[in-house]
């Protein structure tokens, strides 16, 4: 495994050599469970064995290296609360003499931020390698990577062109349900399933290429606008980033008076303009090249309008 031992554990979090790891040990489970498999499935037993020296083996062991480094972070998190704490038959009790006291509570809230944010850097770096290794990791691709294909925004590097995610491939999959929403809400409804999938090929050019980006600007504006009230991101001027170093017992909300509420409206206002704006260049793409989108009759989605014919017949005016 990974981490077997204090000297393991030492490598990524500053422990003294009398550290007693079997009373950490299970907490890289629980690490595991909480913060990895949703993102990585069993990424934590696939690259158990230390790898061999060939290119293939040099990934999986940057991804060892930050997989080592989340789960040391993630799981000391957990095990803080616990640390200083004995558990036995008659209950539970600090641990503390007469040359050693407890650090205070705002220290102790300090160094389970800097766990996290240590934890979630590190996941980010796993997530990149992964990402950009498919042949490596081919089970990964398969059943998470493939996930988010059936996008049209469908990577963190494509949305990184139109927003600062701060390349975290954690917002990106945090913003992912969003997308999805703003997808079928925005594009699925306005132009033809045909077009959507043409859209969606690798290597497209011309206009088809200029249709795509310009239906990722606009589910990317779309997003930003939906998810800048939801207070678990942190936004500002230059980007949007996952809050890492929220507690668990800490309650997280956006404002919602005063100045920052303000900004915060007329920046969601200014995200919906630029996505209507970017809606109806797409529109306009495709009515002045028609040519280039025969993949439906009807590319826009556009209804025929209904005209009702007014007719007397005796006594009654009907449609």
């Amino acid at each position: 495994m990974i981490l077997n031992s204090t000297t393991d554990l030492k490598k990524y979090i500053s422990v003294a050599e009398n550290f007693h790891f079997p009373d950490f040990e299970p907490y890289i489970g629980k690490a595991i469970n909480s913060y990895i498999r949703k993102f990585a499935g069993d990424i934590y037993n696939d690259l158990a064995d230390e790898p061999d020296d060939t290119p293939e083996g040099k990934i999986k062991g940057q991804a060892r290296e930050h997989l080592g480094s989340a789960v040391a972070n993630f799981g000391y998190f957990l095990f803080t609360p616990y640390n200083s704490v004995m558990m036995d038959g008659s209950g539970m009790s600090n641990v503390q003499n007469e040359q050693r006291k407890n650090i205070e509570w705002w220290q102790l809230n300090d160094i389970r931020r800097e766990l996290l944010r240590s934890g979630h850097e590190s996941m980010d770096l796993l997530l990149e390698v992964l990402d950009s290794n498919p042949e490596v990791f081919p089970e990964w691709t398969e059943s998470f990577g493939a996930s988010y294909n059936e996008l049209i925004v469908n990577s963190a590097s494509e949305f990184e062109k139109h927003y600062n995610i701060f390349e975290s491939r954690q917002t990106f999959l945090a913003l992912l349900p969003t997308m999805r929403l703003v997808e079928d809400q925005y594009v699925r409804t306005y132009i033809c399933p045909e077009l959507i999938e043409a859209i969606k090929v690798r290597g497209i050019q011309g206009n088809l290429a200029k249709a795509r980006e310009y239906c990722c600007k606009a589910i990317v504006a779309f997003t930003i606008a939906k998810v800048y009230d939801e207070g678990i991101f942190n936004v500002d001027a230059s980007g949007i980033k996952l809050k890492f170093d929220v507690l668990p017992n800490e309650k997280v909300q956006a404002p919602d008076y005063g100045r920052p509420a303000e900004q915060l409206k007329r920046a969601v206002s200014k995200q919906l303009d630029n996505g209507t704006q970017y809606m109806k260049m797409l529109k306009d793409l495709i009515l002045s090249n028609p040519g280039d989108f025969t993949q439906c009759a009807n590319p826009l989605m556009q209804k025929d309008t209904v005209k009702f014919n007014v007719y007397n017949t005796q006594g009654v005016v009907g449609l």
